[in-house]
């Protein structure tokens, strides 16, 4: 699979990967859906490769089995994987137990010929009891094994886990970079174009609308709900009553891109920029009034006449 972009990045990888070390203990910071995780697969290719060449000779049979992980992964192929690289991602999307560090420890205790990889997605997930765990074997990690942390803030990770690792960098990608990226999934160029105005340099929010392209459309009729003049009572009370039968997260992606276009709207002057203060105010509200169990219909009707009146 093709890696567009971070090629800096990619480079100071290279050297790290040249040096040959015995063990590697490696932070990959930057915005999430901008490749990290990919690139540490490439990283875990080069480590396991046979040859020990770059980011893997692609000819040798470690690399082969690399090739497979990285394609169940992300083309939902059923291959055999690396059986010497393990990922490790949080519970039902909220946190990184310490069971799951003790299996990495008892993963990486493992010897095998070429190595072992250890890549810790979202790794600020971590609770404290699961860092704790993870810290001792960064102190002394076994020979012969690469551990790779991905996170969007490192500041949210114990500073002894920081100050163990070295710390990679990923900047946000460009808007070229994401239409590309768009363009090699298929999507034609004028969608392309408006789902990279909406990136701010990343794929999470371009994905999610390709995956359900109705968020895009409910947000934009908010959007021209709020943008006229007039009240439009039925037809804020009739959007209130379908979004309320979608799934929490489904409605703040929503109002995410909401957020996305009154600010660019704003900065084209079609629209007052206290619109878009005066949203951000009430895009708060209306969160922490649906995470504490109000109906979400209830609060999509009041953010609207909030902002009408």
């Amino acid at each position: 699979m093709k890696i567009l972009g971070h090629e800096e990045t990619k480079e100071i990888i290279r050297l790290y990967l040249d040096k040959k070390y015995s063990s590697y203990s490696l932070l990959f910071e930057g915005k999430d859906c901008i490749g990290k995780k990919l690139i540490a697969l490439k990283t875990a290719k080069g480590f396991l490769c046979e040859k020990r060449y770059g980011f893997g000779c692609d000819s040798c049979e470690s690399c082969r089995l690399v090739r497979n992980t990285i394609s169940n992964i992300y083309d939902k192929t059923d291959l055999n994987p690396h059986p010497d690289i393990k990922i490790v991602s949080p519970e039902d999307g909220k946190e990184i137990k310490i069971g799951q560090i003790r299996d990495v420890i008892s993963f990486l205790k493992l010897k095998t010929k070429e190595g072992k990889v250890v890549i810790i997605e979202k790794a600020e997930r971590m609770n404290r009891e699961s860092s704790n765990a993870l810290l001792k074997t960064l102190e002394e990690p076994p020979e012969n094994t690469l551990i790779i942390l991905t996170t969007s803030n490192q500041n949210a990770l114990l500073p002894t886990i920081v100050s163990r690792c070295q710390k990679i960098k990923f900047r946000p990608l460009s808007k070229e970079e994401i239409l590309s990226i768009l363009k090699l999934k298929g999507v034609d160029e004028s969608k392309a174009k408006i789902l990279a105005s909406l990136s701010e340099g990343s794929m999470c929010l371009p994905m999610m609308i390709l995956n359900n392209e109705n968020l895009f459309k409910y947000a934009k009729d908010l959007y021209n709900l709020l943008a006229v003049k007039n009240l439009h009572p039925e037809g804020i009370i009739n959007l209130a009553e379908i979004l309320d039968r979608l799934e929490t997260n489904e409605i703040f992606i929503i109002f995410d891109i909401l957020e996305k276009i009154i600010y660019k709207k704003s900065l084209k002057g079609e629209v007052p920029l206290g619109l878009y203060e005066n949203f951000l105010d009430e895009y708060s509200l209306f969160k922490k009034a649906v995470e504490k169990g109000v109906k979400k219909k209830l609060a999509v009707e009041g953010l609207y006449f909030n902002l009408k009146t």
